[in-house]
């Protein structure tokens, strides 16, 4: 090889090594700025590829309802997985079997399917390996003391993870009645009170184990629990509304209904009940109807027109008023009755649920100037929505006096016509009415709970003083009250609890011309009449079997008033002490069952006789018997009283 040769293969070895030598140079100048210039921003980047930052989920509070029974709670359940890497050989060798043979005790299943698969996640150095998910707390805390999973999250490789899930607590208590707060939404009581239940979440370190799997490595901030919210619900009247429902939507085979009882001083709603026929003929709660469906009321607000009738004093009850032959030809359209003909009284014009009588006085009184008549009714909050607490309540249609009023409009909604309202709504006027007029706001939430201390209670809001004159208040009780007793729905009449209210019977749907006619059947009222506790309405929609309101609606609301109003005193009638009375007495044996002499016409004395023995013996005499309880009868509302046909006797038993 020449020198020349020998020179260019130098220098081309020289040049190869300044260029490694320079990169060399330039890779340790970089290590070093990113050691003193771009720490953090490397570090983070390490910190966003492997781990990441979780938003721990709170459990919500619990619901109750207002007597303390809870209605929906939040569970943990756990999940537990194990870092199989991190568990050191000694330990693992040691305690498998062990730990085997301790999951074969606990899920009842083979020690050798643990065994096998704790191997195979072994080899594979897993870091995330399944073990069990949807744990409770005592199992939970049984597992964690096992051998291996003892030493923990560092020695043990035990991983936990908890997750909440919420439990409905009360059987026939309808789930959108209690509703939900989650991707579908918000709805019923756990969407209206959320605010309070949700609490406040925390965040976790979770280290990434592969492309789809993350162990939690450290709690950043506790989650803090909700409120506990205490409702206005009461479970006994609420179970009671709810069977009263079903059971009358099952025998007239309706669409849907609803019922809501509410406290008549405060205004809080005791109980919300609503049902929907599904395809397989069952009853669910489906939609929040009560607070949801306005639609046309029908004859329930013929009350609303005749208080503003009597508030400007226009008439009295006894006023009377031509019906005619039972129907009105006014402006070219027919009004028609389905009840009476002739003068009548306009106690007569309720209770016998008139519309040519109750539309003939409102023109005659209003039709001048129809703005004044909204300006009364709109005043008692008929316009408006209750704002009660539920989400989803739907704005009520009272048409304006302007171009599209028409001249038929007054009179057409003066019996609940080319209006709508919703459940709730019509019943609040109501609850105003039997509370002397003073209009309260429909209440769900009563108090709230942070461990144990109460943190804000909640006391009744009062929409409108004083609705309209006492006098017009008074008269209007007592024309409710004659409706009940002489009127259309006088077959829920008992002269053992007096009842005030109103039937309706609006058709549906009467546009549809291809569904025939179809109806709702409506009774809102209050009881009892002469000092009112409770309001209550009820509404079936579309009923195949029956569709007059005092068919359909009116024995609900029978059942509801009988059946709560035994969880007060019962202010019993004095016992008949006439000689018939005691010779009926004596019939009744002091054996296990009870003979009654079946020619007897009073009512017999059953107090301290077992419910077996003695509902059969009175219902044997033609008595409707309505009971509470179990064992052996401790109050009983008529004694001594001449036994009439259809009359209802209320017992309570206690063991």
């Amino acid at each position: 090889m020449n020198n020349n040769k020998r020179r260019k293969i130098l220098a081309r070895t020289y040049w190869v090594f300044v260029f490694i030598l320079l990169f060399a140079g330039s890779v340790f100048i970089r290590l070093i700025y990113i050691q003193t210039h771009d720490t953090e921003k490397y570090k983070n980047l390490a910190q966003t590829t492997n781990f990441r930052n979780v938003e721990v989920v709170a459990a919500r509070g619990n619901l109750y309802a207002s007597d303390g029974i809870l209605l929906a709670t939040t569970i943990t359940k756990y999940d537990i997985y194990m870092d199989m890497k991190t568990i050191r050989t000694e330990l693992y060798q040691n305690n498998i079997g062990a730990l085997c043979d301790s999951l074969q005790k606990m899920f009842k299943k083979p020690s050798f399917y643990f065994y096998s698969r704790l191997n195979e996640g072994r080899k594979k150095e897993n870091q995330y390996l399944k073990l069990v998910k949807g744990l409770d707390y005592e199992q939970f805390a049984r597992l964690k003391n096992f051998p291996i999973l003892n030493k923990g999250k560092n020695k043990g490789g035990f991983i936990v993870e908890r997750r909440t899930e919420r439990v409905k607590t009360i059987s026939g208590f309808g789930g959108r009645t209690l509703g939900f707060d989650d991707e579908r939404g918000k709805s019923g009581l756990e969407g209206a009170f959320s605010g309070y239940l949700k609490g406040k979440n925390g965040r976790e370190i979770q280290q990434r184990i592969n492309q789809k799997q993350w162990k939690p490595i450290n709690i950043e901030l506790e989650p803090q629990d909700g409120n506990d919210v205490y409702t206005t619900i009461d479970i006994r009247i609420q179970n009671i509304a709810y069977s009263a429902l079903q059971d009358q939507l099952e025998k007239s085979e309706a669409d849907h209904g609803c019922t809501i009882v509410m406290e008549v001083k405060s205004g809080k709603i005791v109980a919300l009940t609503n049902l929907k026929r599904t395809k397989e003929g069952e009853y669910i709660d489906l939609r929040n109807y009560a607070v949801w469906e306005a639609a046309e009321p029908g004859s329930t607000f013929k009350s609303v027109s005749m208080l503003a009738l009597l508030d400007d004093g226009y008439v009295e009850p006894n006023t009377k008023v031509d019906i005619g032959p039972g129907y009105w030809e006014y402006h070219k359209h027919i009004i028609r009755d389905d009840h009476g003909s002739g003068v009548i009284t306009l106690s007569q014009v309720l209770s016998q649920s008139s519309n040519v009588g109750i539309s003939k006085m409102v023109s005659t009184y209003f039709s001048k100037n129809p703005q004044d008549f909204l300006n009364k009714i709109n005043s008692w909050g008929i316009n408006q929505k209750t704002d009660i607490d539920i989400p989803g309540e739907s704005a009520p249609y009272i048409p304006k006096y302007d171009k599209r009023w028409g001249p038929v409009t007054l009179a057409w909604m003066s019996f609940g016509y080319g209006i709508k309202l919703t459940p709730l709504q019509i019943l609040t006027f109501y609850n105003g009415i039997a509370n002397n007029g003073k209009l309260m706001k429909p209440q769900l939430l009563y108090k709230i709970e942070t461990k144990g201390i109460v943190t804000e209670k909640f006391t009744p809001i009062v929409i409108n003083q004083k609705m309209a004159s006492q006098k017009a208040i008074n008269d209007l009780k007592k024309m409710l009250t004659y409706a009940v007793e002489t009127g259309t729905s006088r077959s829920i009449y008992t002269p053992n609890l007096s009842m005030a209210g109103k039937t309706g019977t609006a058709q549906v749907e009467y546009w549809n011309k291809g569904k025939g006619r179809l109806y709702q059947a409506s009774f809102c009222g209050f009881f009892p009449a002469d000092q009112p506790e409770y309001s209550c309405i009820v509404v079936i929609n579309k009923p195949k079997k029956g569709f007059y309101g005092a068919q359909v609606a009116a024995p609900v609301f029978k059942e509801i008033a009988g059946k709560v109003y035994l969880k007060k005193p019962l202010n019993l009638p004095k016992l008949d002490k006439s000689k018939e009375s005691q010779k009926i007495n004596l019939l009744i044996t002091r054996k296990q069952k009870i003979t009654i002499n079946p020619l007897t016409t009073i009512v017999p004395n059953v107090i301290g006789y077992y419910g077996k023995d003695a509902i059969p013996a009175l219902e044997n005499l033609g008595l409707k018997v309505v009971y509470t309880g179990n064992g052996k009868v401790v109050e009983q509302s008529i004694i001594g009283f001449p036994i009439k046909k259809g009359m209802t006797v209320y017992l309570k038993l206690s063991a």
